[in-house]
């Protein structure tokens, strides 16, 4: 399904594309003085990045908005009769349902210097150098400065401030490639199975049943060609997790005739569904393959001869993280109507662990996870990831979680043990599972469209496509 030119023009470039520029910095912004709030997203909308083409070169700064619940309050462009019309989940920002507990627990975000109800916008700044990144930020809170918006600062190391950057290898902290299977909602007939608009974008269905919310009023005309975003901060434990990796390889490497090197990479292969290079288990179950590393096209229900019983779990176990968060061609419940899909944009923070031990320094991924409904994609799949009740496939051990993301918090229901199934003889278990991911902060936005954005700084609504980029 192409989008009409006049509609990408009003698209926020972070919701059709991926970045890939290799510096970033996400600013968090309290509306104090909510009458001057409209002057600062007056000044930074010349710089605000559509999904328009880029032209023949990148540019060298990227920048969108997010706008979260409290913050379009705060502006009072809505009557609270059209507020009530934005979903609950957007309005609340629930922790406890994705499983949030413990030492994730809304109470330790953001180190608890302010709560995610204070962040009234987020400003991601995307750019090709560090000098051009530090250029725009340097603009950006300037500005936030001269309208009375005051710059929250969430993390303790550094300047404070969210910055990402994409690592030489294209891997996170636990050493996997990332960003390989995304949803494409690219502006282009040739696209491949290009995902329903509808699981993406507000405002682009005949059936209010199905559209995500708001679905008519002055709500609608707001959030239409917008999205939702969660915004994640999620630490990393990489000691934790290698060190968990050698733990059970040397259980294990002697019975399954394996050097203790590969044997770690051969764990870690399992609970993530890919080998670290990015190839998946169901393709190259013995070894990571180049020809494989970046496919995507795959299914877990026929694994080889499809005349042959053979149970794909054998490859790829159950609750590996990859056929958790995309079950693909998996039997569903019923009462999941349609597979969740997220559109994910994210890369590392913090500086590589050069240890083997914790060194106390914060490090771990920016999520983005972009979608139409919080409560239909985003929640489900994390209580999926926190829970593996979602196929018939996990009964009756549906207390399982994933082997990567899940939260170990002892008050959860869940059996904190990770099987993998083999074709010659028992399982192997590995117990006791580490807390690997910790969230550092979590705040739901809307990414609003252009037209949106104009409106809410006081600048006329006639669109006026942009040029196309020159690279400078």
């Amino acid at each position: 399904m192409a989008l009409f030119a006049e509609h990408v023009a009003n698209i926020q470039g972070l919701i059709l594309r991926g970045y890939t520029h290799p510096y970033s910095c996400h600013l968090l912004f309290s509306f104090d003085v909510p009458a001057k709030a409209p002057g600062f997203l007056k000044a930074l909308y010349p710089s605000v990045t559509s999904a328009e083409a880029w032209g023949t070169a990148k540019p060298q700064v990227l920048l969108n908005i997010g706008l979260t619940f409290t913050g379009i309050q705060s502006l009072g462009v809505l009557a609270p009769s059209d507020l009530e019309n934005f979903p609950q989940d957007f309005a609340q920002n629930p922790a406890e349902e994705i499983g949030d507990v413990g030492p994730s627990a809304p109470a330790n975000w953001w180190y608890g210097r302010f709560s995610s109800s204070d962040v009234h916008c987020i400003v991601h700044v995307y750019a090709l150098s560090a000098e051009a990144l530090t250029q725009k930020v340097g603009e950006v809170t300037s500005s936030a400065s001269q309208w009375g918006v005051r710059e929250r600062l969430p993390l303790k190391s550094g300047s404070g401030r969210i910055e990402g950057y994409l690592r030489e290898d294209g891997t996170v902290h636990f050493g996997y490639k990332d960003g390989i299977s995304n949803p494409s909602l690219d502006d282009d007939e040739q696209s491949q199975a290009p995902e329903a608009l509808n699981s993406f974008l507000i405002g682009y269905s005949a059936s209010s049943a199905s559209q995500p919310a708001p679905t008519e009023g002055k709500a609608l005309e707001f959030a239409k060609d917008g999205s939702y975003m969660a915004f994640r901060i999620m630490h990393q434990d990489a000691a934790a997790f290698e060190g968990f990796l050698t733990q059970q390889a040397e259980r294990v490497y002697q019975k399954l005739g394996r050097s203790l090197e590969e044997t770690r990479e051969w764990i870690a292969a399992k609970m993530m569904g890919r080998w670290r290079n990015g190839s998946p288990l169901v393709l190259s179950p013995e070894r990571p393959d180049k020809k494989t590393q970046d496919e995507t096209s795959f299914g877990y229900t026929e694994v080889g001869d499809p005349s042959q019983d053979i149970q794909s779990s054998f490859r790829c176990p159950f609750s590996a993280h990859i056929r958790v968060t995309h079950p693909r061609d998996e039997e569903l419940k019923s009462i999941v109507s349609v597979p969740p899909r997220l559109l994910r944009r994210g890369m590392p923070y913090g500086p590589t662990l050069t240890s083997s031990t914790d060194d106390g320094v914060d490090r771990g991924i920016v999520g983005l996870f972009i979608c139409g409904s919080l409560a239909r994609q985003f929640e489900m799949i994390m209580g999926w990831i926190n829970r593996n009740n979602f196929s018939p496939v996990y009964a009756p051990d549906e207390d399982r979680q994933d082997g990567v993301c899940g939260n170990r918090d002892k008050n959860l229901p869940i059996k904190n043990t990770f099987t993998i199934p083999m074709p010659a003889g028992e399982a192997i278990q590995l117990e006791g599972l580490p807390q690997f991911i910790t969230t550092r902060g979590m705040i739901y936005a809307l990414l609003p469209s252009m037209a949106t954005l104009r409106m809410l700084a006081g600048l006329p609504s006639t669109l006026v496509p942009k040029e196309p980029a020159s690279g400078s």
